[in-house]
């Protein structure tokens, strides 16, 4: 199923590597996508209204992805998130797991396994036509 128009994933790493490489993949899938280098990037102007989802790197520096994830949900409280670590390590995953998550990716991050899990969320309610 295409995404819904207008539905926007948002992207915060701090590798530009990265952030470029999953802004174009989900480009591609047909999400309208924004890269952003860290927190105040982000928070900046968020508008929660068309947002699908967020992907947050868990290792963005200060603010970290959890403090991102918690701001971002202060302002879309049923915002999904899915956060990408190039780390293995269970208290993360533990972590992730607690914050509500719908998954915790590590890098590299299977193309397929992230457009599954966006592609999984449900359209809010304002996106349906």
């Amino acid at each position: 199923m295409p995404p819904e128009a207008g539905q926007t994933v948002l992207v915060v790493d701090d590798d530009a590597t990265v952030r470029a490489g999953m802004v174009a993949l989900l480009h591609a899938a047909g999400y309208a996508a924004r890269g952003y280098p860290g927190a105040a990037a982000v928070l900046d102007g968020f508008d929660p209204v068309h947002v699908r989802c967020a992907v947050l790197d868990i290792h963005i520096g200060e603010p970290d992805g959890f403090a991102v994830r918690d701001c971002l949900r202060a302002l879309a409280p049923r915002l999904p998130v899915i956060f990408i670590t190039g780390d293995i390590d269970p208290a993360l995953a533990a972590r992730a797991d607690a914050a509500g998550a719908l998954a915790l990716l590590h890098k590299p991050v299977d193309a397929d396994c992230l457009l599954a899990l966006i592609d999984a969320i449900p359209a809010p309610p304002d996106a349906i036509p």
